[in-house]
């Protein structure tokens, strides 16, 4: 239920509001270090969050208050036209055009209202998260280009998942990391079409580029509490290791202890799959790393309806360190 709740969330409602929440942005807006004076991103977007749904609320209530309008205007519409006498009919005909009028009226103005005011909101829900979770000093350079989306072709490449032939992308971000360029980006993932359309993966997308060199590919998977989003592109592979909730596939007779080293290893064993962290994916070819990390709603969404809280962005930031920090490790030249 919660991968069924998550492709809807980046393929169908929140993906097309933060698309129109992209028009609004220049290209390649940069994300800006936190400012000391700067109030704390929850409390923004906590008072983001309660001003929109004030405006949803009062836009609904005149939405209901305009139909019964309508409705009343139009029965008593019908009702004078029924009656007999031309000045009846003219009354009743012109008491419907009014009504027709006003309609018209009310859907243009409706139209641009409350879209535009979500589209401020969903821009400073993410302003807010980027600045927050790019704020380390490791970070550099880092902006958002909103026609930039995820390729297909790229995930395709990166051999974890099989069939793939949809792909749905928000909110991409470009960087650097210690001098090397990485991106981030939200994805979802999917195979077949119709009602066999199957969600492969959704949560956050990672990559960065690495100095090593070996035959074929590593997948490292690391297992939440249940079976989500596991990798199915391994028939070509081997388990090469296993321990617990992670098991490293690759080519028969590749090391990944030399290949990737043991600084690497152990940095990735200390990354813990639990709570909004649904499992992860690691792969890792000659020259790129990437990572896909699946997570539930409570990261996958922008906060509407419920209080936003901090504790499910602030885990995914130290996701994002820590898998950051560990592709780092496979960097072997000066940068």
């Amino acid at each position: 239920m919660k991968n069924e709740s998550k492709e809807k969330n980046i393929n169908n409602e929140t993906e097309t509001k933060v698309e129109d929440v992209n028009a609004l942005l220049p290209v390649g807006e940069p994300i800006e270090k936190p400012q000391e004076d700067a109030a704390p991103y929850q409390e923004t977007i906590e008072n983001a969050r309660l001003e929109f749904n004030k405006a949803y609320k009062k836009s609904r209530m005149v939405s209901y208050i305009m139909m019964g309008i309508v409705l009343l205007g139009a029965a008593a519409g019908v009702v004078l036209i029924s009656m007999k006498g031309q000045v009846w009919h003219i009354v009743g005909w012109s008491i419907i055009g009014v009504d027709v009028l006003g309609m018209i009226l009310f859907y243009i103005i409706s139209r641009s209202g409350m879209p535009n005011r979500t589209k401020e909101y969903i821009k400073t829900v993410n302003k807010e998260l980027n600045i927050r979770n790019f704020s380390d000093g490791h970070f550099l350079e880092v902006y958002t280009d909103p026609k930039e989306k995820l390729e297909l072709s790229d995930c395709i490449s990166d051999s974890i998942y099989k069939d793939i032939n949809n792909i749905a992308s928000r909110n991409v971000i470009n960087g650097k990391y210690d001098g090397r360029t990485f991106k981030v980006g939200d994805l979802g993932l999917y195979s077949g079409g119709g009602r066999s359309r199957r969600s492969l993966f959704v949560g956050k997308y990672m990559s960065y580029p690495n100095d090593i060199h070996f035959q074929d590919r590593y997948i490292i998977n690391i297992k939440g509490s249940q079976p989500v989003d596991l990798p199915d592109f391994i028939d070509d592979l081997k388990t090469l290791y296993q321990e617990g909730d992670i098991t490293i596939y690759g080519k028969e007779g590749n090391n990944p202890t030399s290949d990737l080293g043991k600084e690497f290893l152990k940095k990735i064993k200390g990354i813990e799959v639990k709570e909004k962290l649904l499992n992860l994916n690691l792969v890792i070819w000659g020259g790129h790393s990437a990572a896909y990390a699946s997570y539930d709603d409570d990261i996958m969404s922008l906060p509407f309806d419920k209080e936003f809280k901090d504790d499910a962005n602030e885990q995914y930031r130290r996701n994002l360190m820590d898998i950051m920090a560990a592709f780092n490790l496979l960097v072997k030249e000066e940068k």
